[in-house]
């Protein structure tokens, strides 16, 4: 069997490579591709590191600061319900027990700011969340000012963002729900 002719190269062409070299080229791909795969790990671990280590901003949850909110926040709780009175008691029977559930409220308040400062900026959501309780004492101080003073008060739970300001103080990742006994006053 005879060869079929070849053809002339084209003019300005390169004769094809002798396969010498080529081997050195996959070894510096395959390099390539091993530090890029290593890298990308390496990436995704930091990266998944650093979210379950952060600091959630719309939640209260370095244990430091959880703990002693949660403990007086039970405290709390427990002296609102103790000194609540029917709604049908005399008016200033109403006034003095507001005032008392108030006084449970900023004991709350006040034990969890007496933490270290440092502490407390480093949960995002506490101070907001320790506002958010002064202002509904105050508003409830209001009531409870108009309320001995013979008016005939109407009270409204205070909003933040044209949402009532307990949706908000609820959702800070706590076992701390604000009394009913706080915002339903007749």
């Amino acid at each position: 069997m005879s060869r079929p002719p070849t053809l002339p190269p084209y003019p300005g062409a390169r004769p094809a490579p002798s396969g010498r070299g080529s081997a050195g080229w996959w070894v510096l791909g395959a390099a390539l591709v091993v530090v890029i795969a290593v890298g990308g790990v390496v990436v995704f671990c930091a990266g998944l590191w650093t979210y379950a280590n952060h600091d959630r901003p719309e939640l209260i949850d370095n244990p430091p600061v959880s703990e002693v909110a949660e403990s007086a926040c039970a405290t709390m709780r427990a002296t609102v319900a103790a000194k609540a009175v029917p709604p049908d008691a005399p008016a200033d029977a109403r006034a003095r027990s507001i005032r008392e559930q108030n006084a449970a409220v900023t004991a709350m308040v006040a034990r969890v700011r007496d933490l270290d400062r440092d502490l407390l900026a480093g949960d995002h959501p506490v101070n907001a969340w320790l506002g958010d309780w002064e202002t509904l004492v105050e508003a409830r101080e209001r009531y409870a000012a108009d309320l001995a003073a013979g008016r005939r008060p109407r009270f409204v739970v205070p909003t933040a963002d044209g949402e009532p300001l307990t949706d908000r103080m609820n959702s800070v990742g706590l076992t701390c729900e604000v009394p009913p006994q706080l915002i339903d006053l007749l």
